[in-house]
């Protein structure tokens, strides 16, 4: 009996370092993998280019809205719904907030500056905190296929998670007025928008 313990304890000592070792590398890759896969994540939420400047409203959420729309080497960057839905997009409930605790300032230009009875059309609205801050939405339309439509129109994805071919998205003009309810609609997900972010911490 007492040669079988010597063996026993002989044998582990020699295995105890290899189960050791295995079990460790194991913790270590599972925790490089988690890691890696929430970086990722971080990535596509924030975009990671450190170039979106948010504002700060005053909204009683604390949500700060992008000053600007995403652009690509300056230019407006317009994306499905399949791509915007992956970044920190407004929702529905965040946009009303800002409807509702901010005082839109609307900038109009005449079509035609030597015969402004033709009309005039939107350029872009500003929506002014509390706090003196705002935002300009300036109006760049839908991308449909390779054209641009509804080009005095503001518009912009709002995040959502029903399924469905139709998302919600933040569209209108002038003719919603200066104090009335700017509701959020819905467009074919595969058409391209604007993208604005907030940012909530």
């Amino acid at each position: 009996m007492e040669e079988l313990r010597e063996k026993a304890n002989s044998y582990a000592e020699e295995n105890v370092n290899n189960v050791l070792k295995e079990a460790f590398a194991k913790v270590y890759a599972d925790g490089y993998r988690d890691g890696y896969k929430e970086r990722e994540e971080e990535i596509a939420i924030d975009l990671q280019d450190d170039e979106t400047e948010y504002v700060d409203l005053g909204l009683p959420s604390g949500t700060l809205w992008a000053k600007d729309y995403e652009r690509e080497e300056g230019n407006i960057k317009y994306v499905s719904y399949n791509v915007a839905g992956k970044l920190n997009i407004p929702t529905e409930e965040q946009w009303n907030e800002l409807v509702a605790n901010c005082k839109r300032v609307f900038d109009f230009e005449f079509i035609n500056s030597n015969k402004p009875s033709l009309g005039q059309h939107l350029v872009n609205v500003s929506f002014v905190g509390r706090n003196g801050n705002y935002i300009k939405l300036p109006c760049y339309g839908i991308m449909k296929a390779d054209r641009v439509d509804d080009a005095d129109f503001v518009s912009f994805w709002v995040k959502e998670n029903r399924g469905g071919e139709y998302k919600k998205v933040v569209f209108f003009t002038n003719c919603v007025g200066l104090v009335g309810p700017i509701k959020t609609t819905t467009e074919y997900e595969g058409y391209k928008l604007p993208v604005r972010l907030v940012y909530k911490q």
